[in-house]
């Protein structure tokens, strides 16, 4: 079960982008997909998420998500608020309730498609999802 924190973060930060040269209202709605866990250790887990993603703000730059993510080790969820940093990248904070520790997360997407990067100080993790 310890490894449920890091996978949930990793899952959240894949989860947690949805728009390239499309407005940033691209990123509402459900996401799911596939990636992978690699924790400090060394270990490689695969996970699958889906991430839902409603407005966080009236301006439209700030986005609350929820995952549920899914490991070797369990299922977890995993909550979160991203900021566009640019007309297709975002960058924010993810949280899981199975933990107190808390990850960054990069997002790229194009189309209807996103790779996301999450780091935290048990690992790292990489998920792409494609628009439900």
């Amino acid at each position: 079960m310890r490894f449920i924190p890091t996978a949930a973060v990793a899952l959240t930060l894949g989860l947690a982008a949805a728009s390239s040269a499309a407005s940033a209202a691209s990123i509402l709605g459900t996401w799911s997909g596939r990636g992978t866990v690699r924790l400090t250790t060394g270990q490689v887990e695969p996970v699958s998420c889906r991430v839902k993603y409603e407005k966080g703000d009236s301006a439209g730059k700030t986005f609350v998500l929820n995952a549920k993510c899914a490991a070797a080790a369990g299922t977890f969820k995993i909550y979160g608020r991203i900021s566009q940093r640019g007309a297709s990248t975002y960058r924010g904070v993810l949280f899981s309730e199975q933990s107190t520790l808390a990850g960054d997360v990069d997002i790229t997407v194009r189309g209807n498609s996103q790779s996301a990067r999450v780091r935290n100080e048990r690992g790292t993790g990489n998920v792409t999802l494609r628009r439900r």
